[in-house]
This record gives structure tokens, C-alpha cells and sequence, in this order.
């Protein structure tokens, strides 16, 4: 029998290679050993496939029937009992990858099993050695399969490497109505084969495949899937560790599919970024399930799901996860030199990063997952898209200056690209606390465009709550709700204008809020498709404990603070705002287009507890405002460029209504301002709110109304800004007291225009060529009437009627002091007044004031009773007649008073003067006994003449003349008494010593 075997190798070689022939396959070693027909046993059995060779050893080879395979002269995996092998030794050769690149990816299996009749199959190892492809290539790659088995219960087990790196392990088991399988993949050593495989399939797509770039072959399509997965993690240099271990059972009946899959103790690690790791200590779980499923899509109708119809699909269940990483300093600064590319932009960033750094810990960043994410992959249904449900995902950022919470809940995504998800995201801006104090945080580094010195915060929030998501590729739809708010606590803001060095006036202002708030009154929403389209819901801007503080000073002048506080101010905008940009539209156009589209708006005003107060050098200082409720209501609609704003004002008690127009420049013409006052109202009222400012004599009172229409328009023409405003005053059934003086029936009428107007400079304008603003105030028909008044002496019809011409120019250096005072360049002030007193008659016919010229006027007095003067105001033991004119002209040159002929004289016939019974001439008499005979002369003097002169130089000297003629009843010739008097009334008016200083004059005179 072994003879004849022996002499039955060839024959039977020559069999096999007739069968193989067709898949290129030619036997070169059999060394058989028989065993029995349906048996072989091979020691040593070596194939040659083209270039490649195959050597197995101790192979064993079971058939069902051999006689019938011969006659059938084909052979296929039923024929198969069992196969053995000790080892597998293949050496592929260069011809097998041309074929594979001239195969596709979906060219059929030439194979297949029985599953009621299972081959045991034993290979032991086997290696497959690929071809070098490079002469300078290190080493010659191999595949390795250890021990790959199936046993006849369907047992399958098998460990697959690449150049000695385990690939993964499969432990399965295939029975007739289900496979199982278990497999491990070590994560660093796959990682470390799968790296050398991707290096020998790039060698092979340079040699073989770059011919033919769309080749649509396994190996080609392998190294494409493999260059992609690989190569994030070779950019960023990644350090991949860890434990994946599958189950999966396959339902051959229903086609049903589970893997419950577990990674454990993985470890992300990169060298570009120490500090940052991916290691969780729990273990990643995550299931997979093929099965009959009902499709929903959340983003369609709920009709169109109403008959929902169920599809085979692939569900993935990835189970909840928690994480927190801490990036070091160098890290963050890594991010951000890799991820932006401008170096303005980055140096800005980086600045921001130092600003919100902690100086104590490092920052930390949270991941939460409480909930399992579920995808929805369909495997048949055409139209059925892929769907990802996440019910929740928590972001938490700490240990930076700027903390953030980012809650994302019921988040659902589709493979067309839509998406939805609720959002509760609050950030938190705030400055570390210290033993001794908080350092506020410099928003000026955040925000470096922001036209401020210095703005700070100690703390500020926002919070937004609200739904965001997407119904097509780049759209965005996002809805705030009513719980979004943003709140700033201790807010510091710190400004100056001006140049020390040029003694220019410096302006430094500082201000400060204990809280500022925005809050919406219902949802808010923001859509972004080709057009951007902002709805904002009517919000509340509410501040708190408001101080502000404004210092001007300059070289030689006294400087000037203003303080102004405030409890709380409020804006309230009670109707939404619409806002869009069209395409690629910038905000400028689409803000220039807004300000053409028709909007209304209703926004109210309010302000408690206003105070503001003024001091100049270190004088007392002087209240401003104290207001303790300010309203306006105010109506806003804008159309075609204009804006149209109609309020109403309540200050306290006072009632104010005003209307504005305000266009917009464009290109036909620039930025106009006009508008409207009235101010209509008791004066009572008025004062019991200017009191708080300016305290008024306890024996004060002022009664009647007002009323104030002014009308203003501000512009901006040929590089200048130019300001109108013209006032119609006037005053009605006016009535007044203070202490013993009073008036009733007074009006006042005025009737003004004020112009203002500033040329701008260009920048580095010399000083002596810039421009300083000039304004006029124009009143040419202002009236005053009184009834009735009483000054001491009692004044009835009194009418006084001025034109009023008052100009300021910045350019013109003051020439006096009554320029420097009033800071006025020119007046031109005519007044004329008339009235009736002392039952005669005062008349000022004329009254010309001139800053910048020579001004004069004079005074006209008729008919004055000496008599009635006396009765207005009585003097112990004198009594007097007669009547009197008189007239006082006088100049007014540079701010210097000059008086030349005042004259005052009784009429024909005269008088009489009695004196008896004064207490002060008596005591007088006493103690001065030589002015006896003056004192008998005025006991019973009537005079026939009695007259005045009065003059005085612009130095303030002053020359008085008295002279008395007439004839005393006890003394029998006329008596003629005179008197001349000079003095410098500047001077007097600062002397305290007036009396004594007339009472010497006179005894000198007597003399």
C-alpha cells in the first residue's frame, strides 16, 4: 500500500494542480502520507500562488467524500470535516497587490459555510510576510493569526497582530440560530500596529495606487479609513491606552443584532499638551443593537409620524460619563498660538487669558453626562435619517476669573444636518477675593476698542436660558426666554480729557454703579439663515446706587467738581425690537436700512433720589438737583431716516412735556436734531422743588404761573456744530413777598433766540489758530408789569420793556471786568421802565448797556411828594412838604461808572421841614451843642429852594452838593444852608464806619 501511494504523488499533484489551476495556484511540496481516502495528512505541503508562496506544516485535511469531489472535479467548504494545520507560513509576492488593486471592494465571496455543517478547523499559527516595497525599508511587515480555531460546536477562536503588535482577539461561538462574539482590543499595541500597517500602506499607495487615485479596491479603501482615524491622533501626538472589550450576539433568524461594548482604563494623553489627559476612572460603555425599529424624526410634523412604520437599524447606547481636565498656562497659550493666526489677535487673546487667570489654581474643565446618549442609524428605509438623542450634557469651566456653566438638555440631531437642544448657559465674571481687598477686573483689556480710560467690574453674570437648534444646513434658530438676565455688580468707570502739559482745561471723570441689570419680559429670539433676523423682547435695564464725579481744572482759575448720585434708575423698553441683515450685509448697511423701515417703541424713564451738588476751589458747595422722583414716558417712532419722540416729564411735582426730531446723516445731508419744550405750571409748585437746591428766606413766598415754550434745533454743517434755540417766557398773575416787601399783578413777557456755534479743529491744530465756540442770545421783546409794589416805598403801574442782545465769543480775550465776570464778549442791552411813586412819577427813558462800548442811560424823577414819602416811611418827629424832579445821567466805559449833572430840586413854591421831638437830633443837641442853631433853623424851616447835585468819576470819587434856602420861623434873617460832600463810594461801600464818618463831615462843614 505504501508503494503504491508513493508512486501516487505525482499522479496526485498533478490532480491537484488541474483542480487549482484556475485560481492560479500550483503545488510544489506534497509530501503526503496516507491515512485513508477521505484523510490526508501532509507533513510538509507548499503552495505557489503567482509570486507568493504558502508553506504549511503538519497539515491534515478530513473529507466527506473524496470519490465524489474527484468525479464533480470541484471542490467547495462543505467538502470539508476538518483541517489542521501546526503552522501557516505565507510570503506574499508583489503580483498579489496589483491584483488586489484591479479588484473592488464589492467582488463576491468565493466561499461560504454551512452552518448546520461546520468544518473543526485548527490552523495553529499563521504568518503572513508582505513584500518589501522599498530596498531602504527596515524590516519586512508581517500579519500574525495565533492559533486560529473552530470547533465543531461552532467554537471560534483567534488572535490577530501586526509586526508582533495584537491587532485584537476573538472568542465566538456561531450556532446554528445565534453567533456570539467577545473580542479584545488593546488599545496601545493595536494602536502601535495599526501606526506600522498605516506606514506600510502608505509605501504601497505611493508604489501601487497612485496610478489609479480612485481605485475602488479593499487595500486602497483601507488605507484611506486608516489614514483618517489615524491621523488626528498622529497630529496631536496622541498616547492612546486602555482595555476595549466587546460581547455581541447575532440572531441569525430575525437578523437582530447586540454588542454591549466596555473600554477600561483608558488614558488619552498627547506630548504637544502635558497637562491635558483624558483618563476617567470609570469605564466607557456604550451598546450597539441591529433591529426592527419604529421611525420617528422630531423634526418632522406630527402628522407625517402619526402611522409610524418600523425598519431595520442600528442602535448605538452610549451610557453616561463624567470628566474634569486641567490645562496648564503653557497649554492654553499652545491653543490659542494654533488656533489663530493673526498676531494682533492673538497677543489681544492672550492678554484677555492673563487678565482671567487665577493666580492660586489652575483651571478646571467638567464634563457630565448623566443620561445615555442614543443613536439611531437606519440600515434599510430610504428616507429614514439618522437620529441622536442626548438628554443631557453638562459643561463646567472653574478656576478662571470667568466661570461658565453650560447645561444642554433634550438635544436631538439628524444626518440632514438639523439639530435642536434646550440650553441653560450662565457665565460669571469675578474678581478674586483677598485678605485685604477685591481687585476689580479691567474690562479695558477685554474690550481694548472701548472709547474709555479705565472701565472695571468687581463681578458681573449672564444667564441664558432659552432653546437653539437648526432645521437645515447653516441655519440657526435660537430663543431666549425671560429668565435670561445679565447683571453687572460694581461697575467702575474712570475718563480724561484735556492736556495737562498745554494747560488746556482737564476734565476728570469718574463714575460707579453698585448693580446694573437686564431683563426680558418675554422670549427673545435670533434666527440665522441667508439673512440674520433679530427679535428682541421688551427688556429692563435697571442701575443702582449711582455716584459720578466730574473734576475740571485749568492753570490759574479755580477748579470746578460736580457730584451726582443716584438710588436707582430704570429703563424700561416696553415693545419689541426688530433687527436684520440681508445676506452678506454688514451691520452698517443693515443698520442704515433699519433706520428707513417703520418701528415704534414706547420706552419709560425713571430715576429715584437725584441729587447733584457744584463746588468751586474749596467754596461751600452748591446743590444742583435733589429730585426724589423723575419720570418720563416717552413715545418713539421712526421712519424713513427720522425719529420722531414725543415725552412727558415729571420731575417731582413739575409737569414738562417735549417733542424731538432727530434725522439721521445720510448721504444728502448730515445729523440734525430738533425740538420742542413746555413747560406749563404753578410757580408755587416750582419752588417746593427748587427749595431742596436753593434754600429760600423763611419770609418768602412767590405765587402765579408759568409758562415756557422753547424750540431748539442742533446741526452739523461744513465741519461745524450749529445751535438754535428760541424761548417764549412768560410769566402771569405773579404775587410776591420777602419779609416786609411785596408785589402783586406782575407779568413778565420774553420772547428769545440763542444761537450757538463750534468750528472743529483738525487734529494738532496750533493753539493759536483753533476755534473756540461763539453763541448770541437775541430777547428783543421783553416786558415787565407790576399793579403794585412795595420796596419800602410803594411803586404802582410799574412797566419796564428791554431788547437784550448778549454775545460770547471764545476767540476774544475779556477787555474788563465785567467781561471777566459775565464772561460775556458783547452786550447791547436798551431798557426803558416808567411807574408811579411817591405820587409822581419815575421815568427811565432811556438805558444803553455796552460791554464792548461806551454805555449811558438816565433816570427821570417827577413830581415826588416829600409829604407821601414821609408816609411810607415815617420818621419820629419830621415832618416835610413839597414836591420834587429830579434826573441822574450816567456812563459806563470799560466797566467804569461815570455820573456828571445828577440833579434833584424842589418845585415853586417850596416846602416846609419840621423837626421836633426826633430822638436822634435830640441826642444829637446833647452831645454837640454848637449845631444848636441848625437844629432851631429845622424846627420850622420853610424853604423856598431846595436842591441837589451829585457827580462821580469812573474811579468811584464822589461829589454831593445840598442847598437850603428859606426862612425859619425864630430866626429872622433867611437862612441859607449848604453842604458839599466828597467821598469815593467804592471805598464807602466797603467801610463800616458810614455814620461816623457823614457826622464828622458835617461838624466840619458847620464850622
Amino acid at each position: 500500500m505504501w508503494a503504491i501511494i508513493e508512486h501516487a504523488k505525482p499522479l496526485t499533484v498533478k490532480l491537484l494542480n488541474n483542480l487549482l489551476a484556475d485560481n492560479h495556484i500550483e503545488i510544489l511540496n506534497f509530501d503526503a502520507e496516507y491515512v485513508s481516502l477521505n484523510h490526508i495528512y501532509i507533513p510538509r505541503l507548499i503552495l505557489k500562488i503567482e509570486d507568493s508562496h504558502i508553506a504549511v506544516q503538519e497539515f491534515n485535511l478530513e473529507l466527506r467524500d473524496s470519490i465524489q469531489m474527484l468525479k464533480n472535479q470541484q471542490f467547495n467548504a462543505n467538502d470539508i470535516v476538518s483541517i489542521e494545520t501546526q503552522s501557516v507560513y505565507v510570503d506574499l509576492g508583489e503580483s498579489f497587490f496589483i491584483r488586489q488593486s484591479q479588484q473592488t471592494e464589492d467582488s463576491p465571496a468565493t466561499l461560504q459555510l454551512n452552518l448546520a455543517k461546520l468544518p473543526t478547523i485548527n490552523l495553529g499559527n499563521i504568518t503572513i510576510r508582505l513584500p518589501l516595497l522599498d530596498t531602504a525599508q527596515a524590516k519586512q511587515h508581517s500579519l500574525t493569526m495565533d492559533n486560529l480555531t473552530l470547533s465543531k460546536t461552532g467554537k471560534l477562536n483567534t488572535v490577530w497582530r501586526f509586526d508582533e503588535f495584537p491587532l485584537f482577539s476573538v472568542d465566538a461561538t456561531l450556532g446554528k440560530r445565534a453567533w456570539e462574539f467577545d473580542s479584545l482590543v488593546d488599545l496601545g499595541s493595536s494602536y502601535q500596529g495599526l501606526e506600522s500597517l498605516q506606514q506600510y500602506l502608505n509605501l504601497l499607495h505611493d508604489k501601487q495606487f497612485k496610478a489609479n487615485p480612485n481605485s475602488n479596491n479593499l487595500l486602497n479603501g483601507l488605507h484611506q479609513q486608516l489614514t483618517k482615524i489615524l491621523k488626528p491622533i498622529t497630529e496631536q501626538q496622541l498616547s492612546v491606552q486602555g482595555q476595549w472589550t466587546t460581547h455581541t450576539t447575532l440572531n441569525l433568524i430575525t437578523g437582530e443584532l447586540n454588542s454591549q461594548q466596555s473600554i477600561r482604563d483608558l488614558s488619552l494623553h498627547s506630548s504637544r499638551w502635558p497637562s491635558v489627559f483624558f483618563t476617567p476612572k470609570q469605564a466607557l460603555n456604550f451598546t450597539l443593537d441591529i433591529g426592527q425599529y419604529p421611525i420617528q424624526d422630531p423634526f418632522k410634523a406630527k402628522l407625517e409620524t402619526q402611522n409610524m412604520l418600523e425598519t431595520l437599524a442600528l442602535k448605538l447606547s452610549i451610557a453616561p460619563i463624567k470628566y474634569q481636565l486641567s490645562p496648564s498656562d503653557d497649554d492654553i497659550k499652545q491653543l490659542v498660538d494654533s488656533l489663530i493666526t493673526n498676531p494682533d489677535s492673538k497677543l489681544h487673546i492672550h492678554h484677555i487669558i492673563e487678565q482671567l487667570l487665577p493666580s492660586t489654581e489652575q483651571p478646571n474643565l467638567a464634563v457630565n453626562m448623566t443620561h445615555p446618549v442614543e443613536v439611531f442609524i437606519p440600515l434599510q428605509h430610504d428616507t429614514a435619517t439618522t437620529q441622536v438623542s442626548m438628554p443631557n450634557l453638562t459643561l463646567n469651566l472653574k478656576g478662571l476669573r470667568l466661570n461658565t456653566l453650560l447645561s444642554l438638555s433634550h438635544i436631538k440631531a439628524n444626518s440632514q444636518q438639523q439639530w435642536r437642544s434646550d440650553f441653560d448657559w450662565s457665565i460669571e465674571l469675578a474678581s478674586p477675593n483677598t485678605a485685604s481687598n477685591v481687585e476689580p477686573i479691567n474690562l479695558k483689556t477685554l474690550l481694548p476698542d472701548i472709547d474709555i480710560e479705565q472701565i472695571s467690574v468687581e463681578k458681573a453674570s449672564v444667564i441664558l436660558k432659552g432653546t437653539i437648534g437648526s432645521q437645515q444646513k447653516s441655519d440657526i434658530d435660537v430663543a431666549l426666554f425671560p429668565s435670561s438676565t445679565i447683571t453687572i455688580d460694581k461697575l467702575y468707570i474712570t475718563h480724561q480729557d484735556g492736556e495737562k502739559a498745554t494747560h488746556k482745561i482737564q476734565k476728570d471723570t469718574a463714575a460707579q454703579l453698585a448693580s446694573l441689570t437686564l431683563s426680558f419680559a418675554h422670549t427673545s429670539s435670533i434666527k440665522k439663515s441667508n439673512n440674520l433676523d433679530i427679535q428682541l423682547a421688551p427688556f429692563t435695564v435697571t442701575a443702582k446706587q449711582f455716584i459720578g464725579q466730574q473734576i475740571i481744572s485749568q492753570k490759574s482759575i479755580k477748579t470746578i467738581t460736580t457730584n451726582a448720585t443716584a438710588n436707582i434708575a430704570s429703563i424700561d423698553v416696553q415693545q419689541e425690537v426688530l433687527f436684520s441683515l440681508n445676506g452678506d450685509e454688514g451691520i452698517k448697511q443693515g443698520f442704515t436700512r433699519w433706520l428707513q423701515t417703520p418701528t415704534a417703541n414706547h420706552i419709560s424713564w425713571n430715576i429715584k433720589q437725584l441729587d447733584a451738588v457744584k463746588q468751586v476751589g474749596k467754596s461751600r458747595r452748591q446743590p444742583l438737583l435733589a429730585l426724589d422722583s423723575v419720570n418720563l414716558q416717552q413715545q418713539l417712532n421712526l421712519s424713513k431716516g427720522l425719529l420722531v419722540g414725543t415725552e412727558q416729564w415729571q420731575l417731582d411735582t413739575l409737569t414738562l412735556s417735549s417733542y424731538h426730531l432727530l434725522k439721521f446723516a445720510d448721504e444728502k445731508s448730515p445729523l440734525s436734531l430738533a425740538g420742542q419744550w413746555t413747560f406749563d405750571t404753578d410757580i408755587e409748585a416750582a419752588l417746593n422743588t427748587l427749595k431742596k437746591v436753593q434754600p429760600l428766606p423763611n419770609n418768602f413766598d412767590l405765587q402765579g404761573h408759568s409758562r415756557l415754550v422753547a424750540g431748539f434745533a442742533l446741526s452739523e454743517i461744513n465741519n461745524s456744530s450749529q445751535f438754535e434755540m428760541k424761548i417764549q417766557q412768560q410769566l402771569s398773575s405773579l404775587s410776591g413777598r420777602l419779609a416786609d416787601k411785596s408785589f402783586i399783578g406782575g407779568d413778565i413777557f420774553a420772547q428769545c433766540q440763542f444761537n450757538w456755534q463750534q468750528q472743529h479743529d483738525k487734529p494738532n491744530t496750533p493753539q493759536a489758530e483753533q476755534h473756540f465756540a461763539q453763541s448770541v442770545l437775541v430777547c428783543p421783546q421783553t416786558a415787565i408789569s407790576l399793579k403794585k409794589a412795595n420796596v419800602g416805598l410803594l411803586m404802582t403801574n410799574l412797566n419796564i420793556n428791554a431788547n437784550i442782545e448778549l454775545n460770547k465769543d471764545g476767540n476774544k480775550v475779556p477787555e474788563n471786568w465785567l467781561q471777566q465776570i459775565t464772561g460775556l464778549s458783547e452786550t447791547n442791552v436798551s431798557l426803558t421802565a416808567s411807574g408811579d411813586m411817591l405820587d409822581g412819577q419815575f421815568l427811565l427813558p432811556e438805558f444803553v448797556l455796552k460791554l464792548h462800548e461806551k454805555s449811558h442811560g438816565y433816570l427821570l424823577l417827577q413830581g415826588l411828594s416829600l409829604a407821601t414819602f414821609l408816609e411810607e416811611q415815617p420818621q419820629v418827629g419830621v415832618k416835610a412838604s413839597g414836591i420834587f424832579d429830579g434826573v441822574l445821567p450816567a456812563e459806563l466805559v470799560d466797566g467804569k461808572v461815570t455820573i456828571a449833572g445828577g440833579k434833584l430840586a424842589a418845585r415853586k413854591p417850596g416846602g416846609l421841614i419840621e423837626v421836633a421831638g426826633n430822638p436822634a437830633m435830640e441826642q444829637l443837641a446833647i452831645s454837640q451843642p454848637y449845631l444848636e442853631l441848625v437844629f432851631t433853623a429845622l424846627e420850622h424851616l420853610n424853604y423856598t429852594e431846595l436842591s441837589s447835585t451829585f457827580d462821580m468819576t469812573p474811579n468811584g470819587d464822589a461829589f454831593i452838593y445840598v442847598g437850603v434856602k428859606g426862612k425859619s420861623r425864630d430866626i429872622e434873617r433867611p437862612v441859607h444852608l449848604n453842604y458839599d460832600h466828597q467821598e469815593n463810594l467804592i471805598q464807602l461801600y466797603k467801610s463800616t464806619q458810614i455814620g461816623n464818618q457823614l457826622q464828622n463831615k458835617i461838624e466840619t462843614k458847620v464850622q
